[in-house]
C-alpha cells in the first residue's frame, strides 16, 4: 500500500483501512459529466473498482458505499452482467473498463495502485423509463451524462 505524502493521500489510505473503500468525486465541467469511483475495493476485497457517471454526488456515494458493503458481505459484481439491488427498482449493467481509459478517469486509483494493475467496472444505469444508453430510444439530451467506457451487452 502507498505511503501518504499529504493529507488527501492519508485520508484515502485511512478510509480504505477503516471502511474498505475511499470514494472519489469528479465534478462536471464543460468537457465531461461528473462521476464517482471507488478506490480500495481491489485492495480490500480483491473486487474490481467501480465507476459511475452522471449521478448526483450524494446518490453515487450511497450506491458505491452500498456496493462496498455488499462486496464485504460476499456479493460479486460481475462484468458483462446485469445486477439488481444497486438502484431501487432498476437493473444496472456492469462491465470491465479497458485500461486505456484509466489515465483520463481514475487517476487516484493509479496513484494508490502505483499503476494500472487493477480491474475497473463501469456501472451503467437506465433512465427512469428503463432505457439504457445503448438503446435506440435513449434521450439524446441525456447521452452526454452517460459516457460509455464499455461495450453494450451483446444481446442489444
Amino acid at each position: 500500500m502507498r505511503i501518504a505524502k499529504d493529507k488527501h493521500e492519508q485520508k484515502t489510505i485511512d478510509d480504505i483501512r477503516d471502511y474498505g473503500v475511499h470514494i472519489m468525486h469528479v465534478h462536471d465541467d464543460d468537457q465531461q459529466p461528473g462521476f464517482t469511483y471507488s478506490v480500495g475495493l481491489f485492495e480490500t476485497y480483491a473486487h474490481p473498482e467501480v465507476i459511475i457517471f452522471g449521478l448526483k454526488i450524494d446518490l453515487s456515494s450511497v450506491l458505491i458505499k452500498n456496493m462496498a458493503y455488499d462486496i464485504k458481505e460476499g456479493k460479486t459484481f460481475t462484468g458483462g452482467e446485469f445486477h439488481a439491488d444497486v438502484l431501487d427498482d432498476f437493473l444496472c449493467y456492469f462491465d470491465l473498463v479497458d485500461r486505456s481509459h484509466y489515465r483520463e478517469y481514475v487517476g487516484w486509483n493509479r496513484w494508490f495502485y502505483e499503476g494500472d494493475n487493477f480491474p475497473l467496472l463501469q456501472c451503467v444505469y437506465p433512465t427512469v423509463q428503463g432505457i439504457f444508453p445503448w438503446e435506440k430510444n435513449f434521450p439524446e439530451d441525456t447521452r452526454w451524462f452517460c459516457p460509455m467506457l464499455i461495450a453494450p451487452p451483446k444481446e442489444h
